[in-house]
């Protein structure tokens, strides 16, 4: 990954999130502290993979662009509130450049497009529950395996807004 800002956030999601792992496997599901951790691991993954996808957009943007250019990425890529579900990072890329949007198409068609898109739904829609006051159940090896398959998505993502398209 180009992006080196995003993979080190990724890395250290990993890392937290393998935590919770092994908290859980060495204190049992019925610790008093595990639907909590669980949570925080939906609401931490989610979270990366939103904050990820704009950042990796708006890195590429801001490059060599104006102070007003910038400001103009700040509001509407970085600080906006984006659920990181396939059709919003598709549409993202589609407001800059379609060559972009069809570069991560035919990526996310190489892999297993439907996997991709279960996996950023499944961790969306956990975390949305939760923030609505609602109890997700998803286990801490489900919520694992969807980030490490969001993973892939930023993957995608940054290469094509890597690639030179010239």
């Amino acid at each position: 990954m180009r992006n080196r800002e995003v993979a080190d956030s990724i890395q250290s999601c990993v890392d937290e999130l393998e935590g919770i792992r092994a908290f859980i496997v060495g204190n049992g599901e019925e610790a008093r502290p595990t639907p909590f951790l669980k949570r925080y691991a939906v609401m931490r993954a989610t979270g990366c993979i939103e904050v990820g996808f704009k950042q990796i957009i708006a890195d590429r943007v801001d490059q060599n662009s104006e102070a007003h250019v910038k400001n103009f990425i700040k509001r509407k890529v970085r600080d906006s509130s984006t659920n990181p579900k396939l059709g919003a990072i598709e549409n993202m890329l589609s407001e800059f450049d379609d060559r972009w949007r069809g570069r991560f198409d035919e990526l996310i068609g190489l892999a297993d497009k439907p996997k991709l898109r279960g996996a950023l739904t499944c961790l969306v829609d956990a975390r949305n529950e939760f923030a609505h006051g609602g109890t997700p159940e998803l286990d801490i090896l489900n919520i694992i395996q969807n980030f490490n398959d969001s993973i892939e998505v930023l993957k995608a993502l940054d290469n094509c807004v890597s690639y030179d398209y010239e």
